[in-house]
């Protein structure tokens, strides 16, 4: 079977630009990145060979002045992938990588998202990649904080990752997918998780995620200390409701928190495997 080129032959210095990107495993990479590069051609130059190699079909713009080195695989019958789309994020946005992204890192969630989530300081954005992958960066603002360094990224530490979830489960694949990560976490730290929720935490966010931390106690075994479940507990004033906008829903007396999705949505991976 004839094999199919998607890309452009390349001339000696285009060859000289990509192979030298590729041997310094510069997959994503910034124009200054070229620049430093020591090829020995002018700044001028560097731009024109750039522009070179994306008509061609050898590199893809991901963002203002950041460019994907596309694997010279792709070249042949392939598709355009990104081999890295984490790394491709933190390049776009400053900041560290949240929600179901930070999940994924720290090896808690099976759930194959196509969508990075970065958390950032003031700026909200979504910007697509390449056929398949989008970034999306949320400005956590006051809540900028919870990160450290972990397999080359810059990621929110487990309890930030679980306090950030809570408050947006959205952007983690729901409350189920929250609980059933936290179920199979084993370095939670829960000093850290009560220091954001007092911090950060107001009375209905706190009494939710006490209740659902209760249910997950009484029905999956989860070890949460009492300290923990205590303070959550006097932050129970008024009724609120789980999810705001959904309607219907049970009691939960202990918690004041109208339960509108139920115990068998949100431990459905637990109780019907």
């Amino acid at each position: 079977m004839q094999k199919k080129f998607t890309t452009s032959p390349l001339s000696h210095t285009e060859q000289q630009l990509y192979l030298t990107l590729e041997a310094e495993g510069l997959n994503v990479f910034t124009i200054d990145d070229a620049l430093k590069l020591n090829q020995g051609f002018s700044p001028e130059y560097i731009h024109v060979l750039l522009q070179r190699l994306k008509e061609k079909g050898w590199i893809t713009r991901a963002g203002r002045g950041i460019y994907l080195r596309l694997p010279a695989s792709a070249a042949i019958n392939g598709k355009v992938y990104l081999e890295d789309p984490f790394a491709v994020a933190l390049k776009l946005f400053p900041g560290y990588l949240a929600f179901q992204s930070a999940l994924k890192v720290h090896g808690l969630s099976e759930y194959q998202s196509f969508t990075v989530f970065v958390a950032t300081e003031q700026k909200s954005r979504t910007v697509k990649l390449v056929d398949q992958y989008e970034v999306k960066a949320l400005a956590l603002k006051k809540r900028f904080t919870g990160y450290e360094h972990k397999d080359d990224y810059t990621v929110s530490t487990v309890a930030k990752t679980f306090f950030d979830c809570f408050f947006h489960p959205q952007y983690a694949g729901g409350l189920s997918e929250v609980l059933k990560s936290l179920q199979s976490c084993e370095a939670m730290d829960w000093n850290e998780f009560l220091s954001h929720c007092k911090r950060f935490g107001s009375d209905s966010f706190c009494q939710k995620v006490g209740y659902l931390l209760s249910l997950m106690e009484k029905e999956t075994g989860l070890k949460v200390p009492s300290s923990v479940i205590r303070y959550l507990r006097s932050r129970t004033n008024t009724k609120t409701r789980l999810v705001p906008r959904l309607k219907g829903g049970q009691l939960v007396k202990e918690w004041l928190v109208v339960d509108n999705v139920g115990k068998d949505k949100l431990l459905s991976w637990w109780l019907h495997g």
